[in-house]
């Protein structure tokens, strides 16, 4: 079935007076559990479409545009902080009345997802972080940062986003790449494309320290790396692995081979059957239990 064979419902909902929008996948029955999906910085909801429409038929699947990103409104004030985006996923949550989340994170994303998870174990089944870490500085970040910072926000035709693309996943289909290209941009007047995004959300970006965070989680944890990615490296993921393997029930990293940091678009086959052999390992230690 190809991507546009089934759409999404485009939902929105008010938080602190921003508008945000989110894209609801259904459920394939009513006591189906709810995954949640969380972009990185300048991707969108729409990031996860592949991926989502892979396990709808097993979850509720809701996939969040933080603010100034996709769909979702642009923060008049500015407010692009930390705790801003956090504040996004706690008003999706709330709107929804959602327990018993599967929280899913890609970089920044994941941040936030774990974040969450330690603030409310009650509402979180199960958390994959995929390729981010919890330090306050990353070498590897900061260099993502100064392109961020160089680059125009406007492109001459969807090709040239593609070939922008191309450059950070080269492991991605054509196919892949233009998905994501038309829906984190949208069409100016008289051709050519530009971010979606608010740039200033560039420079409100905080990465603080979050060891304390991550070391307070307490439920089932997937962490996911790339092999060739150099944000998440090796020594930093066995780190956040033992940091929690005495607390949380599950505690497992994945390292897979041939993609980098956007591994979930690069090899998306990969990375669904790595998130069923967590899932699987999840349900099991429920009944168990």
């Amino acid at each position: 079935m190809e991507i546009q064979d089934f759409q999404p419902a485009d939902r929105f909902f008010d938080a602190d007076g921003v508008r945000l929008h989110y894209l609801d996948w259904g459920a394939a029955s009513p006591d189906a559990p709810v995954m949640a999906l969380l972009h990185g910085l300048q991707d969108c909801a729409r990031s996860w479409d592949f991926f989502a429409r892979s396990l709808r038929s097993e979850y509720r699947v809701v996939a969040l545009d933080s603010r100034g990103h996709g769909d979702s409104a642009h923060a008049a004030s500015g407010a692009y902080g930390f705790r801003d985006y956090i504040a996004d996923l706690e008003g999706l949550v709330a709107h929804l009345g959602l327990r018993d989340i599967v929280l899913v994170g890609h970089s920044a994303g994941g941040r936030y997802a774990f974040t969450f998870a330690a603030e409310h174990p009650e509402l979180a089944l199960a958390l994959v972080v995929v390729d981010i870490d919890p330090d306050a500085v990353n070498p590897d970040s900061r260099g993502m940062f100064a392109r961020y910072n160089s680059e125009s926000d406007e492109w001459a035709s969807l090709d040239a986003v593609v070939e922008r693309l191309r450059d950070r996943q080269p492991q991605s289909t054509d196919e892949m790449l233009r998905h994501q290209a038309r829906y984190m941009t949208y069409a100016l007047d008289g051709g050519g494309r530009a971010w979606k995004r608010d740039r200033r959300l560039l420079a409100a970006y905080e990465r603080p320290d979050l060891w304390a965070e991550w070391r307070s989680v307490r439920v089932p944890t997937l962490i996911v790396r790339g092999r060739q990615s150099g944000l998440l490296t090796h020594e930093v993921a066995v780190r956040m692995r033992e940091a929690i393997a005495d607390t949380a029930p599950i505690a497992r990293l994945a390292e897979l081979e041939g993609g980098g940091h956007w591994f979930y678009q690069e090899f998306p086959g990969a990375f669904e059957a790595t998130m069923r052999w967590f899932m699987r390992a999840v349900r099991d230690a429920g009944r168990d239990g």
